[in-house]
């Protein structure tokens, strides 16, 4: 579709911000704000998301106040080949919320949320024997200074 393949204009931007910041902001509440009908911002929607601009609408857990969260970076060692076979073992893992694949000296980062200091401990072990994980290296977070979506 050729109306796919053009650039986005500043009410596009607009769009996705605003979707960025709540992705339930009703289509009627985004008209508004950029100053379009509402038929006219479900119509650029729609062109957003054939184009790829838009790849889904997600949810993002908050954390209930009475719930601390203990937040920490893994840094992996690994000697298998590829990785992704070891990466592979815990991706499904509800306490990751993140892994990346690094070149160099660490082969991945991995960040984890767990309810306290006792569950990151079981939670290092468990990736620590896995085959092929040569160390794991565990960074707690003290403060988050920036965190988008």
């Amino acid at each position: 579709m050729a109306g796919n393949d053009r650039p986005l204009d500043e009410v596009d931007e607009r769009l996705l911000s605003l979707l960025e910041k709540n992705a339930r902001t009703p289509v009627v509440s985004l008209a508004r704000a950029v100053g379009l009908s509402r038929s006219a911002v479900q119509d650029r929607l729609a062109r957003l998301e054939d184009a790829g601009h838009i790849a889904g609408y997600t949810l993002v857990r908050g954390r209930p106040q009475n719930r601390p969260q203990l937040r920490a970076l893994l840094s992996l060692v690994i000697e298998t080949r590829p990785c992704a076979i070891v990466l592979s073992r815990f991706q499904d893992w509800p306490e990751v919320k993140s892994c990346w694949s690094l070149a160099g000296p660490i082969d991945a980062v991995v960040l984890v949320e767990t309810r306290d200091a006792e569950q990151l401990g079981e939670l290092r072990n468990r990736l620590a024997a896995i085959p092929g994980v040569v160390s794991v290296n565990t960074a707690t977070v003290l403060k988050t200074v920036v965190e988008r979506p």
